[in-house]
């Protein structure tokens, strides 16, 4: 067993002294909390939000150690780890600021404006739509259009095959565009009333009888 595979098993040795557990499981924060710092940060561009990722991310590992089967896949299993903590950090600061990248991505360019696109209104909107959808569905759209994973990451994340992924996305693009183009209706502005008729002066010729003087 190497070096890591070691310091894992005395970590999560249950017939160890607490003391013990802890002290090994310090040494892996120590090893591993810079890259887990950069697997953060490469996906919250927030130094602050990654830092809080990286905290609950060792919490949770400590708690879940005992369910590693292999001591030796730790490095793996904490970044997944690490990742669902950006990923719940995501869903929670980002998903408004997000809706105009949804909207853009879910629908053709010709449906609407980009005004009516970034209305505030309208991206609150797009979130409850990306809400409705099916809870599966609902996962994978949050991950993919507003976390910025990728579909393999994705694949990874929530362990599933990639067509898997795939579908679900496809299903959920299918059903955000009817929303969405339901709502472009919606939010369509008013045509503007057509301008008030203006009259046209005619000039009338008198008309005379036959004996007049004027005919």
């Amino acid at each position: 067993m190497s070096e890591l595979g070691e310091v894992v098993q005395a970590a999560r040795n249950g017939r160890a002294k607490k003391e013990s557990r802890q002290q090994a499981f310090a040494e892996l924060v120590s090893q591993f909390y810079e890259i887990a710092f950069r697997w953060a940060f490469s996906r919250l561009h927030d130094a602050d939000l990654a830092q809080d990722a990286v905290q609950e991310a060792f919490v949770v590992a400590y708690q879940k150690l005992e369910q590693l089967q292999e001591p030796e896949a730790f490095a793996g299993w904490f970044k997944q780890i690490v990742l669902s903590q950006t990923y719940r950090l995501l869903r929670d600061t980002r998903p408004l600021s997000q809706a105009v990248k949804l909207s853009q991505e879910i629908m053709d360019s010709e449906l609407g404006p980009l005004a009516l696109i970034e209305n505030d209104e309208f991206k609150a909107r797009v979130m409850t739509a990306v809400q409705a959808l099916p809870e599966k569905e609902q996962e994978v759209t949050q991950l993919f259009y507003l976390s910025g994973y990728s579909q393999k990451e994705i694949a990874r994340l929530l362990e599933l095959p990639l067509t898997t992924v795939k579908k679900r996305l496809q299903y959920a693009r299918r059903n955000l565009r009817g929303i969405l183009v339901s709502m472009m209706d919606a939010f369509a502005p008013e045509p503007e009333p057509l301008p008030a008729p203006v009259p046209i002066p005619v000039r009338v010729r008198p008309v005379y009888p036959p004996d007049s003087p004027e005919w």
